[in-house]
């Protein structure tokens, strides 16, 4: 029996007819500001890799064939193998004119892979760079009940055992301000400085009471910084790890000296402030 007929999505291109051949000018291109929102369970994180499904890419593939042109993405925050994103934030520019927004946030949304949404999509001012965020906020979900998640099961870190809420909140309390967090990151040796500034850190108990939801606002983060935070603070507040040793693994800058690293799962980027 022969397969059926699938029809393509609706995309709607741009009129081209005007463009100029030639290599079009940086001051011709215009900007975009788009944000968008994904499970990233399926994806190998945010960067392209060869071989690999990942968030850039598939955005990549979709910009290219609405645009008719391929594109190049700045983004607030790479996110790494399985985190989410509610308010991820990203910037292109395009020699292509006569774009009207909500028709192409519409195409992009029929071309897209059902875990990512283009949820925004607005002209931006001449530069505009994503990676110009000056606050970034992260959530990390705990799920408490000793019974195990199945719908959620993607999106939180299933915790076994009776988990300290006052701990954690103590805990948290640990992280604001400015300094070297070099001990929350498995790959200090990459950055020229680990100092970081940390805005707000704080747990909240989710009205049902299932979870255990942590929120950090910093300008910046370092590569699993919040993971090993969270993974840290849940020792503490299980009992494997005093608050005075967390204290000290903070201050001693050594990624041994802190817990483990919470899984991907529970993470997601909440929301990025320019």
């Amino acid at each position: 029996m022969a397969e059926p007929d699938v029809a393509e999505p609706d995309v709607i291109k741009p009129d081209l007819a005007d463009a100029d051949p030639a290599e079009p000018d940086v001051a011709e291109l215009a900007c975009w500001r788009l944000e968008c929102a994904y499970d990233g369970t399926p994806f190998s994180g945010w960067a392209k890799q060869p071989g690999r499904r990942t968030i850039e890419g598939e955005l990549e593939k979709a910009l290219a064939q609405v645009l008719s042109e391929p594109v190049r993405l700045g983004v607030a925050g790479r996110t790494d193998a399985g985190v989410h994103a509610l308010g991820q934030v990203v910037s292109f520019s395009t020699a292509a004119r006569g774009l009207e927004a909500q028709s192409l946030r519409l195409s992009l949304n029929a071309l897209l892979p059902a875990e990512i949404a283009v949820t925004g999509l607005v002209a931006a001012a001449a530069g505009f760079d994503a990676r110009a965020a000056v606050a970034r906020t992260y959530r990390y979900r705990v799920w408490l009940p000793d019974t195990r998640p199945v719908f959620e099961r993607h999106y939180v870190w299933n915790v076994r055992g009776a988990v300290d809420l006052s701990l954690l909140a103590e805990a948290a309390a640990l992280l604001p301000g400015r300094r070297d967090f070099a001990a929350l990151t498995p790959s200090a040796s990459g950055y020229r400085t680990c100092e970081r500034e940390v805005v707000r850190a704080q747990w909240r108990l989710a009205a049902d009471g299932r979870e255990a939801r942590f929120e950090i606002t910093a300008g910046s983060f370092l590569h699993n910084m919040v993971r090993v935070a969270v993974g840290s603070m849940v020792d503490v507040a299980q009992g494997r790890r005093s608050m005075a040793e967390l204290a000290a693994g903070l201050a001693g800058g050594q990624r041994r000296e802190l817990g483990l690293t919470a899984p991907a799962s529970g993470l997601a980027l909440l929301r990025v402030d320019y």
